[in-house]
């Protein structure tokens, strides 16, 4: 059972009554590779419900839930929230890569047109403070102690595996949902398709297909590689070694580093202006933001 401290969807029988859907950074880890609870919302999770707001909030971590968040298992009432939800709050840590999130985002925004708010952190629930960014002012992508030790390494490499394949199965999710997204396994890609291969993580190249798709464009992505580059089930694989040795582990954690300041920066390059939008970097400032947006929707009187 989760805690009971906040007034969350926790049933898909009462999915339809959420009003925020409050997505984005979740379980974190930390500088020995231990995966912690994010509380960097717990203060914004506080705020929801003294004002008594219906929200989801997919962070499923042993210390409420006494499971790890399972994709297969969970993303039902994920998408039930979604779906019901007039609001949507995003967090982008600095220590989380934000993969489904990113693809969340891209859906929302484009193809909903839903008020909703960005929040990059700064990753740490005790400071409130502009995150870590680059010289052009992106938000960066910084797994804590990446490189640290052994079991960081190990810890932060099967991040990286699980996120890329759980970046795959999003797609082909909303590919069901969406009449302008077409998924193709195929070697022989056409001019103009998105094309994933099973040796990179390609999260700029599904967040661009999204916002393609959900701009009413339609998008072709061809998934490479074969029967050999699909599980059981047919989905696609991100295939690179189990225990690659010292070097070769760290060259792949410098593409998944990249491939996170990559996305962070598609984020902010593809997000158009709009009313819809509000993009923040503070917990202070995300709760200025949704008493604005929740006035506007009406669920906030006063």
């Amino acid at each position: 059972m989760a805690t009971k401290r906040w007034n969350l969807t926790e049933e898909i029988s009462r999915a339809h009554l959420t009003q925020v859907f409050s997505g984005g950074a979740c379980n974190i880890l930390n500088a020995d590779g231990i995966l912690l609870r994010n509380t960097e919302r717990d203060v914004i999770n506080d705020w929801l419900t003294e004002k008594n707001i219906v929200f989801f909030d997919p962070q499923i971590h042993p210390d409420t839930h006494h499971v790890e968040y399972n994709y297969d298992i969970h993303h039902p009432l994920e998408f039930a929230a979604r779906d019901a939800a007039k609001v949507n709050l995003y967090e982008v840590s600095p220590r989380t890569f934000g993969g489904i999130s990113s693809l969340e985002i891209a859906s929302d925004h484009f193809e909903h047109q839903e008020p909703m708010v960005i929040y990059y952190s700064d990753g740490y629930a005790d400071k409130d403070e502009i995150p870590v960014h680059s010289k052009r002012g992106h938000p960066l992508f910084v797994p804590d102690n990446i490189y640290g030790s052994e079991q960081a390494m190990a810890a932060h490499y099967q991040e990286f595996v699980k996120n890329a394949n759980h970046m795959r199965k999003y797609l082909l999710t909303f590919a069901q949902k969406m009449e302008t997204l077409t998924v193709t396994f195929t070697n022989n890609p056409a001019r103009g398709d998105i094309v994933i291969t099973p040796h990179r993580m390609h999260a700029v190249e599904m967040f661009k297909a999204i916002v393609q798709a959900a701009s009413n464009e339609r998008v072709f992505v061809a998934f490479t590689g074969g029967e050999d580059a699909r599980d059981a089930k047919g989905q696609p694989r991100f295939m690179v070694p189990k225990e690659p040795r010292e070097m070769e582990m760290r060259t792949l954690l410098d593409q998944y580093v990249d491939e996170g300041n990559a996305l962070r920066r598609a984020i902010a390059e593809l997000l158009e202006i709009s009313v819809y939008v509000r993009v923040v970097y503070t917990q202070e400032s995300v709760v200025l933001a949704l008493k604005e947006v929740l006035r506007i929707t009406g669920y906030l009187k006063g």
